[in-house]
């Protein structure tokens, strides 16, 4: 097998990009950057140069449509595929597409069925008005994150010392729980407020940055253009403010500490 490179790795995830855009066109719907594709997207036009992966959201009910017409065999081109826990063939609570052409290895984690390079779509969901309701939600969904990591975490390996030192301590507990409970609260807890009843929206599942997540659902749903890569993709309208909440001074290069990759090794397979 052909060991990718990192720009050979963006070329990749950026031709699956561009493949799951003209199929949610096709099919009215619409996703956005978001996160540090967003982030890539206003500050390099493209992506962070030391970033490899790509993350997209959607609205709570386009999600759930494009989990359906992803069952559909023409939905999209054949090497593309989508994968979810629902489905049985993903160990996260939201979907990834994966490219079936290509091999990967990621390091401190098993990935398990996601053995191929990916882009993460993630579901935005409905949020209370109240802002201590919504800092309980973002700390809960937290704490099921790191149950649901350490079930499938490689033990003796981590990004320190400390948390190499731990897991072996602290895995065990989290399987008591698994894969599939860990999952399932997380789905539930995003579900939990009503989406088209919201005022307030954010990625709950996956939001790293807890209540700074939150965004007005109607600025969330007015698309922009921005460029990324010499392409054009959709972003929220309130893209300065999220961004703004999720990084502060977005437009200044972290220090070179902070500048880290996934660490994925991908293949292309001959």
């Amino acid at each position: 097998m052909e060991l990718l490179s990192n720009a050979d790795i963006k070329k990749v995830l950026l031709n699956i990009l561009i493949d799951l855009q003209e199929a949610c066109k096709k099919n009215n719907i619409r996703f956005y950057l978001v996160g540090g594709s967003l982030l890539g997207a206003i500050r390099h036009q493209g992506f962070i140069p030391w970033d490899d992966d790509v993350d997209i959201g959607l609205k709570r009910p386009d999600y759930d449509r494009l989990q359906e017409l992803s069952k559909k065999d023409d939905f999209l081109p054949p090497y593309l595929k989508l994968i979810s826990h629902e489905k049985g063939n993903s160990q996260y609570p939201f979907m990834k597409i994966i490219d079936t052409r290509y091999s990967m290895e990621q390091g401190y984690i098993k990935e398990g069925d996601v053995t191929s390079i990916w882009i993460d779509i993630l579901p935005t969901d409905g949020l209370p008005n109240d802002d201590r309701k919504i800092k309980t939600i973002y700390k809960k969904a937290a704490l099921y994150r790191e149950i649901l990591m350490l079930n499938f975490a490689k033990a003796g390996e981590g990004r320190s010392k400390l948390k190499a030192l731990l897991k072996p301590l602290i895995i065990p507990f989290a399987k008591m729980i698994g894969v599939n409970r860990a999952n399932k609260l997380l789905d539930n807890l995003s579900r939990s407020t009503p989406y088209e009843k919201a005022d307030k929206v954010g990625c709950i599942m996956w939001g790293l940055y807890g209540s700074r997540e939150c965004m007005n659902r109607l600025e969330f749903e007015k698309p922009v253009e921005v460029k990324f890569e010499g392409h054009v993709f959709n972003a929220p309208s309130c893209w300065d403010s999220y961004l703004s909440n999720l990084y502060g001074d977005y437009m200044k290069m972290p220090p070179k500490e902070k500048q880290v990759t996934h660490e994925l090794k991908v293949w292309k397979n001959l």
